[in-house]
């Protein structure tokens, strides 16, 4: 699973370099902060699952990542004919999706 996390926010970056070749970089200026913020949800992902003790905080900082990329997803509406945000946004979307599954057999393995 952290190989497919990795590897889907790699795909963010290649995105995001993609949409500002073809697109803007007001798009792809947003895809990077996106980008960060689900890096951030990873590293919170992976500590979860390693150690499901600590979770109240981890919960809170996983909560203020996910409102953060769901404003960044209202924000994208200003461009609704940009391809490579709305890629960029379904991998955001995937990413969380395989990452929830992640720490839910963290929590089951403990």
């Amino acid at each position: 699973m952290k190989k497919t996390m990795q590897l889907i926010l790699l795909m963010m970056l290649v995105t995001a370099g993609l949409t500002a070749i073809f697109e803007g970089a007001e798009q792809a200026l947003l895809l990077v902060v996106m980008t960060g913020f689900t890096g951030q949800g990873y590293q919170i992902m992976c500590a979860a699952h390693d150690h499901p003790e600590e979770d109240e905080i981890r919960s809170r900082k996983l909560k203020a990542v996910e409102i953060f990329t769901a404003v960044c997803g209202f924000i994208s509406f200003y461009w609704l004919n940009s391809v490579g945000l709305n890629v960029g946004i379904g991998l955001c979307l995937i990413f969380y999706c395989v990452g929830m599954k992640y720490m839910k057999e963290g929590t089951a393995a403990a």
